[in-house]
């Protein structure tokens, strides 16, 4: 009776060896002197913050005639879709800035003076209760958005340790 040979190993199969390779060269083009490489924009990793931005602006500007309530809405808001409180008061920071920008540059356009804005509460009242407002909106808004959401779902999450189930 013959005996057993084991059967050669398929050499289509086996992964040939990385180490007898040739180094690769690698030759770069020089650009000419008038030609430059220059970004096509500014790309935000995540537009979270222009969006609450924006949010907290288009809410405050639709009620900007309640002047403390607009603030706290739109910084509810912006600071809920914002997510986390650096955000929020990024965002806040904004609103409180291009808000009264956008409507005193409205009002300045046809009016001479600037202090009848709102006829008892002037510039500087409303100013700072739109202001104080948005601040306040923003932190519940974080506040009140939770940790765990769709959107960052596994920066939170841990892995928790095995246990053994007793029969």
């Amino acid at each position: 009776m013959p005996e057993f040979v084991p059967p050669a190993p398929d050499q289509d199969k086996t992964p040939r060896s990385y180490a007898s390779e040739p180094a690769r060269h690698v030759e770069y083009a020089t650009l000419p002197p008038d030609v430059t490489l220059k970004p096509e924009g500014i790309h935000f990793k995540d537009n979270i913050l222009v969006v609450s931005v924006a949010t907290m602006v288009f809410t405050s500007l639709i009620i900007f005639y309640i002047p403390f309530f607009n603030g706290l809405l739109g910084g509810a808001f912006g600071g809920f879709h914002a997510g986390r409180m650096k955000r929020a008061l990024a965002a806040a920071v904004a609103n409180s800035i291009i808000v009264p920008g956008i409507l005193l540059l409205a009002y300045g356009v046809g009016a001479p003076d600037l202090l009848r804005f709102f006829s008892g509460l002037g510039v500087g009242g409303w100013l700072a209760l739109h202001v104080i407002g948005t601040f306040i909106g923003a932190v519940s808004g974080a506040y009140s958005r939770p940790l765990i959401s769709d959107r960052n779902m596994f920066r939170y999450a841990e892995v928790a340790p095995r246990t053994e189930k007793s029969s």
